[in-house]
């Protein structure tokens, strides 16, 4: 009953030579709490694994032809360190679609190799040695990795559960200072699934125009959110007043088209830093997979039922986390209002969040992420993905409520 990614793998952890040494900023950076879970959950039997980030879905066939078509056609030389004109064109077209966003697919758009490299990327080009960014939390844990990295320092505002997890402008407001470079937005949220409303994004964004912030939106669940029509996408602050100009939006083909392993996305910035992420990645990887690109142009430009087919199943899935949960004296769900999970109050239990994934996946063999993972604010939570299997989630749930409530 095993339906971890047969492609993630245990990292063997090997000690280093004493007398040689290790870069200090590499060392800051910290181990992705998920990867520890995926680990521990490899080395256990049936696991029913609820924390993989990814559709349960591949991508559709006219995607894959497309790929397999610009291979038979040789189209497999280096491209544009900022991607094949057509993929950008096909780009600025999607965001003009579904996000009503107007972008110049010559001097605005750059094709990345996925939404992580992006986020590198981004905060790379706009934070310095000694810069603040302010990262909301919990957090994907990339953001804070990047950060460091960059030799900036990331400044956690805790989203609080009783606003649902949504961004709060007064919060953010309270933690500029005039170290402050950049803040990072993400709507839907990952691991909340929280959607933050277009007004709030907007008071948000006086903050950035106020005190020359950019902001750095990772939009790459924009598509999966349950209160919007079909085809429109969750609110984007770049679409707020004098935002466009202050904002770099990270986006990914991996959730929308179930194209996680092909590694294709793409920033949407303005044309200076555009100009600046692409002398990065030059250096970094001289050009982003060709087919890859072929295939996200046919994802963009084609069939766009798939999209709305997933989000429904996502919706499905949804309900049937609120209803295995619904009535437990000791669980709290912070409601998903979009992406593909469900952030789950463990404290009634008296357990912390680590202890409590742990003895979940030693005594009832579900697997899944410690809120502490994403951030100390996200302590006594539990991070469940409900992109899955329905069997398989209604049945690891049980499994979830069961133990907590015998706790």
């Amino acid at each position: 009953m095993t339906i971890i990614s047969p492609t993630t793998e245990a990292i063997p952890q090997t000690p280093s030579h004493p007398s040689m040494p290790i870069s200090s900023t590499v060392k800051a950076v910290p181990r992705s709490g998920i990867r520890d879970v995926f680990d521990r959950a490899l080395a256990a039997d049936d696991v029913i694994s609820l924390c993989v980030g990814e559709p349960g879905h591949t991508a559709a066939p006219h995607i894959v032809e497309a790929a397999v078509q610009a291979a038979r056609d040789g189209k497999t030389k280096y491209s544009n360190i900022n991607g094949v004109p057509a993929f950008r064109e096909a780009a600025a077209d999607y965001t003009r679609r579904v996000k009503h966003l107007d972008y110049d697919p010559r001097t605005e758009i750059q094709a990345i190799d996925g939404g992580t490299i992006g986020l590198f990327l981004a905060i790379s080009t706009v934070v310095a040695p000694g810069d603040e960014v302010i990262v909301p939390s919990p957090y994907f844990t990339s953001y804070t990795a990047s950060v460091i990295m960059c030799g900036g320092k990331p400044v956690p505002v805790a989203l609080k559960p009783e606003h649902g997890m949504h961004l709060n402008a007064a919060d953010i407001e309270a933690a500029v200072t005039d170290r402050t470079r950049a803040i990072i937005i993400n709507s839907p949220g990952n691991p909340s699934g929280a959607v933050t409303t277009a007004d709030e994004l907007a008071h948000i964004a006086r903050i950035c125009v106020e005190h020359h912030i950019w902001a750095i939106s990772d939009e790459v669940y924009h598509s999966i959110v349950y209160n919007a029509a079909p085809g429109e996408a969750a609110p984007s602050i770049a679409a707020a007043p004098g935002m466009k100009e202050r904002t770099i939006i990270v986006d990914s083909l991996s959730k929308t088209y179930a194209m996680t392993g092909w590694r294709i996305g793409y920033l949407l910035a303005p044309p200076q830093v555009i100009e600046q992420t692409g002398k990065s990645a030059e250096n970094l990887h001289s050009s982003v997979n060709s087919l890859s690109q072929y295939a996200g142009i046919a994802a963009m430009t084609g069939p766009q039922e798939m999209v709305e087919q997933m989000r429904q199943e996502y919706l499905d899935k949804r309900q049937i986390v609120i209803d295995e949960l619904a009535g437990s004296p000791v669980l709290r769900l912070v409601e998903p209002e979009g992406a593909f999970y469900a952030f789950v109050d463990v404290r009634g239990t008296g357990l912390d969040s680590d202890d409590f994934s742990r003895r979940l996946l030693d005594e009832q063999r579900v697997a899944v992420v410690p809120g502490e993972a994403f951030g100390e604010e996200g302590q006594g939570f539990v991070r469940l993905s409900y992109a899955g299997d329905a069997d398989e989630l209604r049945e690891g749930l049980r499994r979830l409520r069961t133990f907590a409530e015998q706790i």
